[in-house]
């Protein structure tokens, strides 16, 4: 999820980059075109009365200016679809790494609540070991086939006539 996350940071930010660079160029035409019509302006003003042509050289550097300003424009209004696109995606970006952090916060709330229960399950378990090695042998030597199981003989006291299981050594 992050690495998807900085991927897409990357992919934006490499986007704008390539935006900036073509309003760079722009503007480096743009103020070649001004300092050419300013120069000349300066020539005409030198050679000819100002009154009458300047009219003349304002439509001039208007008409020279006129596709850089708009591609200028363009360029704005590109950068400015490029900066709401980017802050949905910052927004969505925002909204799934608070998502990632919630998820970990309650894994570790869960793992905290499971580490507290360890203790009463491994005293649960020894407490079951224990009556189980006590009762399991009590409960097999009370009837016959478990008695046999358990490799014993099945026999009646002779005095009492009670019933026990025996074991013989071998």
């Amino acid at each position: 999820m992050l690495s998807e996350t900085v991927d897409l940071l990357g992919v934006v930010v490499a986007k704008m980059s390539e935006k900036l660079d073509q309003h760079g160029e722009t503007l480096v035409t743009v103020q070649k075109t001004a300092l050419e019509s300013r120069d000349a302006a300066q020539a005409a003003k030198s050679y000819t009365d100002p009154q009458r042509y300047g009219r003349h050289i304002g439509n001039e550097i208007d008409k020279a200016l006129v596709v850089p300003l708009n591609r200028l424009e363009a360029l704005h209004s590109g950068f400015a679809a490029d900066r709401q696109d980017t802050r949905r995606t910052l927004d969505d970006l925002a909204r799934q790494e608070e998502a990632v952090l919630q998820r970990l916060r309650d894994d570790q709330a869960s793992a905290g609540r499971r580490k507290k229960r360890i203790p009463f399950i491994a005293l649960f378990g020894l407490v079951l070991v224990l009556c189980l090695a006590i009762a399991l042998p009590r409960f097999m030597a009370v009837s016959g086939t478990a008695c046999a199981v358990l490799g014993g003989e099945w026999l009646k006291e002779n005095a009492s006539g009670r019933l026990a299981c025996v074991f013989y050594g071998g």
